[in-house]
């Protein structure tokens, strides 16, 4: 299995491996039930022995695709419709079975969905053991399964919770909250290949903060990261909805903006420039910009359309400084 494949990829190549496992577990049981002479229960569960092997053929056939996940629905199903139509009968080892539904159904389906799931199952299992038995093992049996069902769902809960932190982690910059490198590199490749199959158009603001080194000498490094998130948050609020700030060097912010001609970048770069410098920043009294933008060109490749803006904003803080020399 190639662990170099994204989370998203991996999933249903580990569903296949779990979904094959299971069948080949439930075959060994059935062999123990045959044994101890259990024949209804063993045809019963002879079903599920298929509906692992085709829900791990499907997934394997369709893993790289989007449309693998209804099977798991379907596989979810059949298993409690199983055990539950065996309850009844077999109330003590069914039971069992649907300790391991919570963290099972948890791994195939939505967190929402699974939960909905896991609380009707629950319900319905209560209510068999209560009126089949008695009230007493009706609501051990419920307290039993909920505290289960709790258990499982906190685990799946917190590893969602921590793989949208890591997906966070590596997208963002941790400390203005502006898109890193990494992925500014990724959506520009994408975006130049859109505009050149689409014949669209794309351009690129750079900002660059002139006195970075001076502000790390005066105010300290906690004043100045302290300064990166209200920066940041300043000029998402000038740009359009479909537009993205990225932090590409300490000093360096780049706007992409696709869709945006670059008479309409050269507008938005100036009003940018002028919002941000006129903003009240703590603890700075001012700040000064130098700021560039490029548009792509049919010839361009994304890493070209950088190299350009980079170059134009070279330019911009010379003149710049030779403007402020001449004033002085």
């Amino acid at each position: 299995m190639n662990l170099d494949l994204s989370p998203q990829q991996l999933l249903p190549r580990l569903q296949v491996l779990v979904f094959i496992l299971a069948a080949v577990a439930i075959a060994v049981l059935m062999v123990d039930q045959f044994r101890q002479g259990l024949y209804s229960l063993v045809l019963t569960n002879a079903i599920a022995i298929p509906a692992f092997l085709f829900s791990a053929m499907f997934i394997y056939i369709n893993r790289d695709r989007h449309g693998y996940l209804w099977v798991n629905y379907a596989l979810v199903l059949i298993l409690s419709a199983l055990a539950v139509y065996q309850l009844p009968d077999y109330p003590q080892l069914m039971m069992h079975y649907l300790y391991a539904l919570p963290l099972f159904s948890y791994f195939c389906l939505p967190i929402f969905h699974a939960t909905l799931l896991n609380l009707a199952i629950g319900v319905l299992m209560t209510a068999i053991i209560w009126f089949d038995s008695n009230t007493a093992n009706g609501l051990r049996t419920g307290t039993n399964y909920a505290l289960l069902l709790g258990s499982a769902w906190c685990f799946a809960y917190l590893i969602q919770m921590k793989s949208r932190a890591l997906k966070r982690l590596s997208l963002t910059d941790p400390y203005s909250g502006a898109y890193n490198r990494r992925h500014f590199e990724s959506v520009l490749e994408r975006e130049v290949a859109r505009a050149q199959a689409t014949s669209g158009r794309l351009s690129l603001i750079g900002l660059e903060l002139d006195d970075w080194p001076q502000w790390l000498d005066i105010h300290g490094r906690a004043a100045v990261l302290k300064f990166l998130p209200e920066f940041v948050h300043e000029a998402q609020q000038q740009i359009r909805a479909g537009d993205d700030v990225f932090r590409l060097e300490k000093e360096l912010f780049v706007l992409l903006l696709p869709g945006c001609p670059e008479d309409g970048a050269i507008v938005l770069m100036e009003r940018v420039k002028r919002v941000l410098q006129q903003h009240t920043w703590n603890p700075f009294a001012e700040i000064t910009l130098s700021a560039a933008a490029v548009s792509w060109q049919s010839d361009d490749t994304a890493e070209f359309l950088l190299k350009r803006l980079q170059v134009k904003l070279t330019q911009q803080r010379r003149t710049s400084l030779q403007l402020a020399a001449f004033q002085d």
